[in-house]
Parts: structure tokens; sequence; C-alpha cells
């Protein structure tokens, strides 16, 4: 079972949901049909909107899962030397737990929910 992986946003993380964020068209004014848009003004568009999303969107799942914490940190190494990184975390797979410290038991099957957990000994890297 892979149970260990890095969250974090890396700047082609933010660039490749602003490419899809941004289409080929943009509204057009006063309620007009929509115009279509250069590869120029598109590019800029993508560029300004990875930048809004590298520094402001949450931090999500950026690497594949991992068997071990090791290949994770390498993992993010490698990474970090490739492209911009920010809030990188280790994280393990664990029971989810509720305000209380309850673990939270699933109504469908009845066991404990499974989530992605801050891994302890992992110091954060960015």
């Amino acid at each position: 079972m892979s149970s260990f992986c890095v969250f974090g946003m890396t700047a082609l993380v933010a660039r490749a949901i602003a490419e899809e964020e941004i289409g080929w068209t943009v509204p057009g004014e006063n309620f007009s049909r929509p115009r279509q848009i250069s590869r120029e003004e598109r590019a800029a568009l993508v560029d300004k909107r990875a930048a809004e999303l590298f520094e402001k969107r949450a931090v999500r799942q950026i690497s594949p899962a991992f068997d071990a914490p090791q290949f994770a940190r390498e993992w993010l190494d490698i990474a970090q030397q490739a492209t911009t990184v920010r809030g990188a975390c280790l994280m393990v797979r664990g029971p989810k737990v509720d305000k209380q410290g309850t673990v939270v038991i699933s109504k469908v099957t009845g066991q404990p929910t499974i989530t992605w957990l801050p891994y302890k000994t992992e110091a954060r890297h960015a």
C-alpha cells in the first residue's frame, strides 16, 4: 500500500490549472459575442493566472503515492531543483479524526475513514 506523498503547490501545477481555466475566447464588450484571442494574449493571461494560483491556491497532492517516506523526500528534492515549490509537506495515510480527537467512522463501510495527515517526523522543506 502506498502511504506517503508530498502536498504543496508548484509553478508547473499552477500553470497547468491556469491553462485549463483560460480558454481561447474572452467575453465581448456590452454582452456581444465572445471574441477569439491570440496565442500571445492567451499566454499573458495564463502567466498572470498561474502566478495568482501559485501564491493563493491551497496546497494539493503534487506527487504520486510512495511506499516509504524517503522516496517522497527524494521526489520533493528533485521537484525543488526543477521548479519552484510552495508549502511542501510530506503526508502519510491515516485515520481521520474530528475536533474532539475521535476517529471518524464511515457511515457506508463502518470502518475508520482514511485520509492524508502530516507526517510528524518531517520538517517542512519550503
